[in-house]
């Protein structure tokens, strides 16, 4: 089927309501014509099996040179959306690049490693929640602003070698890109990072040290395994999804808890560990809404349908972690928030050749800031006041969170 032929579904990005759009478009089949934002077609997978199969498919490709509209000239130069599909990092590339670029980052996310970098998660939550309890009595916190989104961006900012200076610079350029935007704004986003980023490069060139960003530009200088875009794309990969999908998972397993108190006990009294709380936000509101973009390298089948050569395929690893056929009889529904599952199945990580390598230090981020944030503060709870979802494409999560600290009522949090 050609998307000439299809009636395409549109994706909103302004959607306030993701559990109803996807489970309208698991109706229509498990691989079904979307419209992207910009008028741009593609097809979505809309549960489990066809997201798992999609990830490892060996003729999905991820260079845009395997997308015919794109290729052909169709795909306007400053479509918002390009900045997330366009760059040579090892996220847009394929086979023997693909390896050669992961194999300079990954070695840096072992677990070995995590381990290690262990103390300075926990050193990091525990100077927020220091700052967070000289809050006065009664006020109204933004935990996202002030909690969920300083923790992994210092710790992977610290790790990569990135300055604070460059830190703020980078956060409103990277928001831009994955939420909502208008051409003119992309465009403008995409240069800053550029800018920032080969400034950075510079500056450690001249002052290098023992981290990673260090060990990347030192790749490229000293035998040539990256080309110099390669070095900025990687650099760029590597710092944005290492915070942006973490502030999302700590900010929305945050509300979970504390919309599901009974499910907060069981973690606070030891029932369960809190590794159990970070795979079940995973999955029922893993930090990835739709993966961008994989292409067709020859005419694909998934799931019964006949992808065309050339034809773009979104991911939709939210809908996957709630799809109901996943569910076995007598647990919870899939809609449910509940850390007693026997298995809580999800894709927020990827699958195949380019499943995240930094899942081992996203996981150790999430369970150190729920057990240090709620350790500290036992009666956190939520205010009365409005949480707005993030309007993205790419991401699932919430723009604020707002608490009180020690409860509706006020008090002196726990020493």
């Amino acid at each position: 089927m050609s998307f000439k032929d299809a009636q395409l579904f549109p994706l909103d990005p302004h959607t306030l309501d993701l559990d109803a759009e996807s489970a309208e478009l698991r109706k229509r089949g498990p691989l079904v014509p979307i419209e992207l934002p910009g008028g741009v077609a593609a097809w979505v997978t809309t549960d489990y099996e066809s997201a798992r199969t999609a990830l490892s498919h060996p003729q999905l490709g991820k260079a845009m040179t395997h997308w015919r509209a794109w290729m052909e000239g169709e795909i306007p130069k400053d479509w918002p959306f390009l900045g997330l599909v366009r760059g040579t990092g090892m996220l847009h590339s394929d086979g023997d690049d693909h390896r050669r670029i992961r194999k300079l980052v990954a070695p840096a996310f072992t677990g070995e490693r995590i381990e290690a970098l262990q103390p300075k998660i926990v050193g990091v939550a525990e100077r927020l929640v220091a700052d967070l309890a000289a809050t006065g009595a009664g006020e109204i916190v933004d935990l996202r602003e002030r909690f969920a989104y300083p923790l992994p961006m210092r710790v992977i900012c610290e790790y990569m070698g990135v300055d604070d200076n460059s830190s703020a610079r980078l956060r409103q350029p990277f928001d831009r890109l994955l939420m909502v935007s208008t051409p003119e704004e992309a465009v403008a986003a995409e240069e800053s990072i550029q800018v920032v980023l080969r400034e950075l490069i510079r500056f450690k060139r001249a002052n290098p040290g023992t981290d990673l960003g260090t060990a990347l530009i030192q790749a490229r200088d000293n035998d040539d395994r990256l080309d110099e875009q390669e070095l900025v794309d990687n650099l760029r990969l590597v710092i944005s999804a290492g915070h942006e999908t973490t502030v999302n998972l700590i900010a929305s397993t945050v509300k979970a808890l504390l919309e599901n108190p009974g499910q907060l006990a069981l973690l606070r009294d030891g029932t369960y560990p809190w590794s159990r709380a970070v795979e079940e936000g995973l999955r029922y509101a893993g930090p990835v809404r739709y993966a961008l973009m994989r292409y067709a390298v020859e005419d694909t089948t998934i799931a019964g349908v006949v992808i065309p050569k050339g034809d773009p395929v979104v991911v939709a690893l939210a809908a996957a972690g709630r799809d109901p056929g996943k569910c076995p009889a007598g647990e919870a529904s899939m809609d449910s928030f509940d850390i007693t599952r026997a298995q809580s199945p999800h894709l927020a990580f990827g699958h195949g050749a380019h499943h995240c390598p930094g899942t081992a230090l996203a996981r150790a981020e999430a369970e150190v800031a729920l057990s240090t944030l709620f350790g500290r503060f036992p009666d956190l709870a939520l205010a009365d006041t409005d949480i707005a979802p993030l309007q993205s494409i790419a991401l699932q999560g919430i723009g604020n969170l707002p608490v009180h600290l020690n409860g509706r009522h006020g008090g002196s949090p726990t020493a």
